[in-house]
């Protein structure tokens, strides 16, 4: 296991209950890690179930979604393929991050 890996899991849980649009590069910089590092991490909590990765395909969005951060609406921000990824949190990875104080 990853040396903080429940420390990381519970800050990462907590931006992601902010319900800010980060990105993985404004993620890593908060938590003082590398862009590589971070996405490291982040492999780890997809393998363990504690966190899950969602992707959408923008195709056809203008950016004006509800809570919408627009970043599909600008193509530079993602792929040809019109897919975005996100993450979020699975009920296994909030049961560990309540067992933390």
């Amino acid at each position: 296991m990853v040396v903080g890996y429940r420390f990381f899991l519970k800050r990462i849980a907590a931006m992601m209950d902010s319900k800010e649009n980060l990105t993985i590069r404004t993620i890593a910089d908060r938590l003082n890690l590398r862009h590589d590092e971070f996405r490291d991490i982040l492999n780890i909590m997809e393998e363990k179930g504690d966190i899950e990765c969602i992707t959408e395909n923008t195709t056809g969005c203008r950016g004006g979604c509800k809570n919408c951060s627009k970043i599909c609406a600008a193509p530079e921000l993602f792929s040809q393929n019109r897919n975005m990824k996100s993450y979020r949190l699975t009920e296994k990875g909030r049961a560990t991050c309540k067992g933390l104080s």
